[in-house]
């Protein structure tokens, strides 16, 4: 399997808005509708960076990572479509985001979406180049919890 990332412009706006608004109410039940110019900073924000996450060249969901007030990254949103899970897809786009952005990092992990938090907890614990990760509190009413930690790119 074959996982990149592939940035996101202005003129994805409407795959990105077709394929967040079910990820959104799956992560926040009753959510409803997107506004259609939810995404509208992404494309004007430097500290934030959207991508597509393709497997073979076929898109299989989105990340979008920005900088936070206090200089760290963070993934803000990270969805991959029901038919790309529990295949690797995941763990191979997360990396991915880190590898594009080396230093450190704070994850919000869901609590409403099945198999989150073992994903989160997996990967940050496994992957090499993370280091000082540290288990906090949730940044949201709709995480259980979150992690701060420092990726450094490994040869």
């Amino acid at each position: 399997m074959h996982v990149t990332l592939a940035p996101l412009s202005r003129v994805d706006t409407p795959w990105l808005h077709d394929v967040a608004e079910p990820y959104f109410n799956e992560l926040v039940p009753g959510f409803g509708p997107l506004a259609q110019d939810r995404f509208d900073i992404w494309w004007t924000d430097p500290d934030r960076a959207a991508y597509a996450i393709l497997v073979e060249g076929e898109r299989a969901g989105f990340a979008l990572i920005r900088r936070c007030e206090e200089g760290c990254r963070e993934i803000s949103e990270f969805c991959i479509l029901p038919t790309a899970r529990n295949a690797g897809t995941g763990a191979c786009a997360a990396a991915l985001c880190l590898q594009l952005h080396p230093g450190a990092w704070r994850i919000g992990v869901a609590s409403t979406l099945p198999g989150t938090a073992r994903f989160w907890d997996r990967l940050l614990a496994t992957k090499p180049g993370i280091e000082d990760l540290v288990r906090g509190p949730a940044l949201t009413p709709f995480q259980c919890y979150s992690y701060t930690f420092t990726y450094r790119n490994t040869p």
